[in-house]
């Protein structure tokens, strides 16, 4: 996914920046989903198995963190390669927010 110079284009960065915004929302949501499997299997006879999901949870979060970050090392184009780190972590806090408040309404 190069051009002859070496570098992205434009639309290439922004398909693999949704791409791993994609990929993280999928992660915590698969997280989210295996927590609550986990809390069913707690009760009663197969406790062992929720205890199996549960660990299996801690690695999701671990996934969707280490996604977050990845996201972070694909900055916009607007931002430029030398955007702080701080300044991405917010605008993608932002945009996660006026995500899900989509999702909510």
């Amino acid at each position: 996914m190069t051009t002859t110079a070496g570098a992205t284009s434009p639309v290439e960065q922004r398909a693999v920046r949704e791409d791993i915004d994609q990929l993280h929302a999928d992660a915590l949501e698969l997280a989210r989903r295996a927590k609550t499997l986990a809390t069913v299997l707690d009760h009663g006879d197969y406790s062992a198995a929720g205890g199996r999901v549960r660990t299996a949870v801690t690695h999701l979060w671990r996934a969707a963190e280490d996604l977050h970050g990845a996201f972070h090392t694909a900055p916009p184009r607007c931002a430029g390669p030398d955007a702080a780190i701080s300044q991405l972590c917010g605008r993608r806090m932002r945009y996660l927010a006026a995500r899900a408040g989509q999702k909510a309404a």
